[in-house]
């Protein structure tokens, strides 16, 4: 939830800008006085570069499936703890080359429980930052991003123009990617998986062991173990830099990531002793505090059958691809490779 401080500069839109890491053309709000009680929207437009920012991995995962279908976060809040407020999503319209769209109650998904009842939580930050709720407006063919839009709510305006491609933020002066994608990379699934799946399975699992059975600098290998629910996920990390063309890992696996070696990308292999749900989808790299968050089939590289559909690793399968890294990350300074929650660091 982001919610707008009561304290900001002369330029409400430039101070939240600021304060969530988003593009000044993505975000917008207006403020509006319900019964002596000051209203703040927050209206945030979703597409690739929203997850640029500093937006929470559980919103973003929320938020993902809105990209590219016109479609608008709003958060409203107040700056007391609250559970019913005078909040009417009916009340938000969008204005259009002259023509207003009223969008109905069919049009909006709910983040928040009663968000289009006017239900209020407790902000995540704590309640010293109030309460609100979160929802988001889908307009689909309604609205056309490419061209200037107004969000209306009570008679104030939130105007957007949205950049259609990549530019420096007009906040922090650094590049923001419009899209985090690559020139695609196919290779022939792999064959030899089985020593691989046998070490994987191995009790002495860790990123030392997995390091000394492949000849590979430590530095290069991570490790997680996941339990969900009781069944156990474990993920192994091989950040791909030169060294690894002198290691175990052999031909095979050498030649299909050849092409990537050196660019910062991670291999990963996932592996299940009692079976669980796994994606690749789940995985998002953090820098400096910002959550990238992957869309493009080609920020990764595919090494065993359908990796990027995989929903599940059965007893038995390993599922392993190449993590390519977002352009707007660089790959010479620390970056986190994160699953859910749970991550490894680089260096």
């Amino acid at each position: 939830m982001w919610a707008a401080s009561p304290i900001v500069t002369a330029d409400l839109r430039d101070d939240l800008a600021q304060k969530t890491g988003l593009d000044r053309d993505l975000v917008n709000l207006v403020t509006v006085d319900v019964g002596g009680t000051e209203l703040t929207l927050t209206f945030v437009y979703i597409n690739e570069r929203t997850f640029q920012s500093k937006i929470s991995p559980e919103l973003s995962w929320t938020l993902q499936p809105f990209v590219g279908r016109n479609a608008i976060y709003v958060n409203p809040s107040v700056e007391t703890v609250v559970s019913q407020f005078g909040f009417d999503p009916q009340l938000i319209s969008i204005v259009q080359n002259g023509m207003a769209i009223g969008p109905g109650l069919d049009s909006w998904s709910e983040i928040t429980p009663g968000f289009l009842s006017g239900q209020f939580v407790v902000n995540p930050g704590g309640m010293e930052q109030g309460s609100g709720s979160e929802g988001v407006l889908v307009l689909d063919e309604s609205l056309d991003g490419r061209v200037a839009f107004d969000v209306m709510y009570a008679g104030e305006r939130a105007s957007f123009v949205i950049s259609a491609t990549s530019s420096v933020s007009q906040t922090t002066g650094s590049p923001s990617a419009a899209l985090q994608s690559h020139d695609p990379i196919e290779v022939a699934p792999l064959e030899s998986l089985d020593t691989v799946q046998e070490l994987l399975l191995h009790e002495a699992f860790s990123s030392e062991a997995m390091a000394a059975a492949f000849q590979l600098d430590a530095n290069l290998v991570r490790t997680i173990v996941l339990a969900p629910r009781g069944r156990e996920l474990r993920l192994f990390f091989v950040r791909l830099e030169a060294s690894i063309r002198t290691s175990l890992l052999g031909s095979e696996l050498l030649n299909a990531v050849d092409e990537v070696i050196g660019t910062g990308a991670v291999m990963v292999w996932a592996v299940s002793p009692t079976g669980t749900e796994f994606t690749p989808w789940n995985f998002y790299i953090r820098q400096n505090n910002t959550n990238y968050v992957f869309f493009s089939t080609a920020s990764f590289v595919e090494l065993t059958e359908n990796f990027l559909r995989v929903e599940r690793v059965e007893i038995g399968d390993v599922a392993a691809g190449v993590i390519r890294l977002p352009r707007s990350v660089d790959s010479s300074a620390a970056f986190s490779v994160l699953y859910g929650t749970s991550g490894v660091d680089y260096p």
